[in-house]
């Protein structure tokens, strides 16, 4: 097994704050992996899992973030810069400066920001996404990784992997408010459904829930080895967390914060997503370079698909 400390460093451009969606029939129609080791993105049609697409980015991309009408994709790339994708034609439109070491990305609600964590920088840049450009770059903790906004909008998480803290960003004029303290090497961070509490992956096998009325930590729960990813039901029932040593998913039940379930993936899971449905998880293995396809009635891996060199990100359209 590798040390916590490499594997970590494995970890750092894992996706974080990825926006998913599907058609209003609850159903995907393409899947979109980020490659870091391949320098590349791979469209796969989510129906026969076919891959349909393999486009070069930038220098290892990790997280992504789409729109809402699932038109265009944004990826930050570790070497500072955030492509813009046109899914229509499968064609980099833009390519946006930002800070050093982009690895997490969210949009704003009203989608007219775009925050990107920069792990080498230790900030957050704004990209207006109407210019195309950064306005305004905030100092956060140190190592920010995973990033996930509010359902009103009015504020920004941020995990700070070398830090150990959770920053939050005040969106009306983008500066920071707040630093939570919390357990080692936070990594993966979502905003639950309803918006009154924020889960973090904590190293080594620990999730960390943020009461957000009062930004105090509500309780701990505990997982398996080095959790990861995080992602709810869209239903917000259950929160689903990659363990990266074990090689599995914590199934936890939201309503009484117990570890219902695990089920096992392919090697070293480092991220997950939902369906807009929320009949299948969609789980990205690092260390088996390739998808995993969960039932979620079932609890159960229905198909692998190999994707690129060390999968990082991965958007849902």
């Amino acid at each position: 097994m590798r040390s916590a400390s490499i594997i970590f460093g494995f970890l750092f451009v894992a996706l974080s704050g990825c926006a998913t969606l599907g058609d209003r029939h609850g159903r995907e129609g393409f899947l979109y992996v980020t490659n870091e080791g391949s320098n590349d993105l791979i469209v796969i049609d989510a129906n026969n899992l076919r891959k349909v697409k393999t486009l070069p980015v930038g220098e290892m991309p990790g997280g992504v973030a789409m729109t809402r009408d699932g038109r265009r994709l944004y990826i930050a790339n570790f070497t500072h810069t955030v492509t813009v994708v046109d899914t229509g034609s499968n064609r980099v439109e833009a390519s946006i400066e930002v800070g050093g070491g982009a690895t997490g990305l969210v949009l704003s609600p009203d989608e007219r920001s775009l925050y990107v964590t920069n792990r080498t920088s230790h900030s957050v840049s704004v990209i207006d996404t109407v210019q195309g450009r950064t306005v305004k770059t905030i100092p956060v903790g140190l190592g920010p990784s995973w990033i996930d906004v509010t359902p009103d909008g009015r504020f920004v998480y941020v995990s700070n992997g070398s830090s150990s803290e959770v920053s939050v960003i005040q969106t009306v004029d983008n500066t920071l408010v707040q630093k939570i303290k919390v357990g080692e090497m936070p990594s993966g961070l979502r905003v639950s459904p309803d918006g009154q509490t924020v889960w973090v992956a904590d190293y080594p096998h620990g999730v960390t829930i943020i009461d957000t009325s009062t930004r105090q930590i509500a309780r701990t729960v505990s997982v398996d080895s080095f959790p990861a990813g995080l992602a709810f039901s869209p239903d917000g029932r259950f929160a689903y967390v990659t363990n990266v040593s074990t090689d599995n998913i914590s199934v936890i039940d939201t309503g009484d914060y117990r570890v219902v379930d695990r089920i096992s993936v392919g090697k070293t899971p480092v991220e997950i997503q939902i369906g807009p449905g929320g009949r299948r998880a969609y789980v990205l293995n690092e260390g088996s370079a390739d998808l995993s396809v969960v039932d979620l009635s079932s609890r159960a891996v229905v198909e692998t698909v190999a994707v690129g060199t060390r999968p990082s990100g991965i958007a849902i359209r």
